[in-house]
This record gives C-alpha cells, structure tokens and sequence, in this order.
C-alpha cells in the first residue's frame, strides 16, 4: 500500500527522525490558515505547497509550489488543489489533487545551501535481502543519474540476521562524501533510526529523495516515499483504516470492497483469473493473440459463487471491454462455483450481455462446469486448452475490428 507524504514523515517522526514541520489543507481558505501557523512557528518567510498524490515527478509538474506570503499560498494551493496533476508516473489523465501539505522551507539559508543526497532502503526479491540503494546526488533529477553515471549508485546488502551495522553505515556515509567525525555520527544515528522504521513498518521501499544535510550537520528527508506491504496491514491497522481510495476509480473501487485484486488497464479484453502467476500468464497470452488485458482480476483462492458474480459484473462495467476470458484452475475454488457465479450473473442483469465470454476451466468439477454452461444456453464459448481460448480471443477481435 502506497503512502502518501505526510503519512510518512508521521512514522520517520514516530521513530525519532527529524523531519520538517508540515500540516495538511483540503482548499485554499484552510490552506491560509495553516500557513499562519508555520510561519508562526517557523519564524521562516517562506514555506512548500506539496500536491498529496500517489506518484514521483510532482515537482517538474508544478504539484510542488514555495509560497512566501499568505496571497501566494491562497494564490498556489487554489491552482494546485482540485487539478489533475500529470507527472511522468501516472496516466494522461493524471490524478486529481484532492490535498495538498504545507511543509516548513528547509532550504533557508542561501549563504549555507545544504548538501542533497538520494537514499532508499528496499527488498531486493532476487537475493531476498534489504539493500539500501544511495547517492551522493540527489533531487528532481535523480532518475537520470543511472543512465548518465551509473557509478554514482551505491548499493549495500544487509543481512537479515545481523541487520545494519555500524561500520555500514560509515562506509554508506564516507561514499556519500560526508567525511565531518561529527556528520558521520549524526549520519550513522539517523541510519540506524530510518533502518528500524523500514524494518517495523513492514515497508517494501522507503525512499528518501533528497536527503539533505544542514549546515549545522543535522540530516533532514525533504520528500519521504514509503509502501508498506499489504500482507502486513493487520499489524498496522491506522493506515489500514485510512486506506484510501482516492486514486481508485469507481470500479476499483468496488473491488477492494468485495476484497478482489483488481487493477484497472488500458486494453480490450477483461480477464478473470485465480492466482497471480496464472493471472500474468494469461495477460501475456492475450497480448500474443493480438489483443490488450484491460484488467488484471485475481479472484483469490477462496473465492465463493458471490464473488465471481462480483468480478464478472465488474469486468462488464468497463465500457472499453471488447471480449472477456476466464481463465480458472479449479483447487480450491472448484469449477462448477465459477460456472454457477457466471451464469447468475447473467441472471441478474436485466439487459443482454453482448460482450463475447471465453471460458477456460480445468480442475475441480470441471466437467461438472462445462455441464452447467452448455445447460444454461448462454452464448459463451467453452475451451479445453489455453491454446484455443487463445484462438478464440483471437477470431472474436479480428470480427470486431472488421
């Protein structure tokens, strides 16, 4: 689950980090009023307006705004606030700005400009440890840095018994340039400190870009990216109550509240599968069969009659879908369920469904299935082999285009 920035900077604070003062604002009007009490506080003559969205890039965006009097703050957060920003990670429609967080300006002091840096701690699946991944440059400009002077990139391993150790982070600190005895102390705290926040979070990736040092040698996260991994959420149920929605559409929408893993595409052909590694396997069939997976929809393993009718009814609610392929192996969830949460749905919706359905079901009660399919007098196309549903997703989308 993807955190947004001011969530973050709450669990690095929980953890003794320092991290600058920041409140958030839902329209312009609220967004004065915490402005006053920043600059209050801060006793600084300028502060950052910082879009709330689920995606990197907001400053080369303008979702990322310095204010230096309460006009230019109304005058910011009104141009920022309800806009869809679009930014290099998310779609051409962008993703609304529903709050923005009004953030002390750390970069104050034009005589002593701080040092910035790039620092992310993450899993890296293939060697199943965390590594902690840094920079001595950091910023906007940090994803040219791997393709310009991939040697600026350090990488170091921790070991999951042992976990970070201290001469690690001297080492992560003296490539990062920071030689001070004092900055290396401070640097090595606040490690420690970020590490144990990784670590009891249950994050897959916390990102820090930039990172900057102060002229008084104090280690400050200007921007803080964390996502934490969903499996772990019953352990952190704060923000498993504010799991928001906000950059969900409606129909993603419903998914997560009949508890499918469903992810909204760009394509023409809906998929309902069981299983992830199975649900990505038949998305790459439809792409060699010529057509585009407008969905990824994994009903789970324990999926009941309900909420296959469920999934199904979602996939006809995207306009963009041009065929549907269901895609099962029946283990837990047995065939005969699948076949009777399709034919329901069919029963349920008072219109006709014209959208040609491809069945593929093998396993449990699969003949059983078939039976009731070929029962219901439904126009769905039953097949035995990937291959053929292949063949038919194929001939359904030449027709069409035709």
């Amino acid at each position: 689950m993807n955190l947004h920035e001011y969530q973050g900077r709450e669990i690095l604070n929980s953890f003794s980090i320092q991290v600058p003062d920041g409140r958030l604002a839902f329209s312009p009007e609220e967004a004065v009023k915490v402005a006053k009490i920043i600059f209050k506080k801060t006793k600084k003559n300028s502060l950052v307006i910082k879009a709330q969205i689920h995606a990197g890039g907001r400053g080369k965006a303008g979702g990322i705004q310095i204010a230096k009097n309460l006009d230019e703050v109304y005058e910011k957060s009104q141009k920022i606030l309800g806009k869809f920003l679009i930014t290099s990670q998310t779609s051409k429609k962008g993703k609304l700005v529903r709050k923005i967080l009004l953030s002390e300006d750390v970069y104050f002091s034009e005589l002593n400009p701080p040092t910035e840096y790039y620092l992310s701690i993450l899993l890296n699946r293939d060697i199943e440890k965390n590594i902690i991944l840094y920079s001595q440059e950091g910023g906007v400009n940090v994803e040219n840095i791997s393709t310009k002077n991939g040697n600026k990139i350090y990488t170091e391993v921790i070991d999951p018994i042992l976990g970070l150790q201290l001469f690690q982070t001297r080492k992560i600190g003296l490539n990062l340039g920071i030689h001070n005895n004092e900055s290396l102390k401070n640097f090595s705290i606040f490690l420690f400190s970020l590490y144990k926040a990784y670590i009891t979070s249950d994050a897959l990736l916390l990102e820090i870009n930039p990172l900057i040092k102060t002229f008084n040698q104090k280690f400050i996260p200007v921007d803080v990216k964390i996502i934490l991994d969903d499996n772990a959420l019953f352990r952190h149920k704060k923000y498993d109550l504010i799991h928001e929605r906000d950059d969900l559409n409606a129909i993603e929408r419903e998914a997560v509240e009949a508890k499918l893993n469903f992810l909204k595409l760009e394509g023409n052909v809906g998929c309902m599968v069981n299983g992830a590694g199975l649900a990505m396997a038949t998305m790459d069939m439809i792409k060699s069969c010529g057509g585009i997976p407008a969905n990824f929809l994994d009903i789970g393993g324990s999926a009941d009659r309900e909420r296959v009718e469920k999934a199904f009814y979602l996939i006809l609610k995207d306009k963009s879908v041009k065929t549907i392929l269901i895609n099962i192996f029946g283990g837990i969830v047995r065939c005969d369920t699948v076949a009777e949460g399709i034919v329901n749905s069919y029963s349920k919706i008072n219109h006709d469904i014209e959208i040609p359905v491809v069945v593929r079901l093998q396993g449990t009660n699969e003949k059983i299935a078939k039976k009731l399919i070929k029962k219901s007098l439904l126009p769905i196309y039953f097949t035995d082999t990937l291959k053929e549903a292949a063949d038919k997703i194929q001939e359904i989308l030449y027709k069409r285009s035709s």
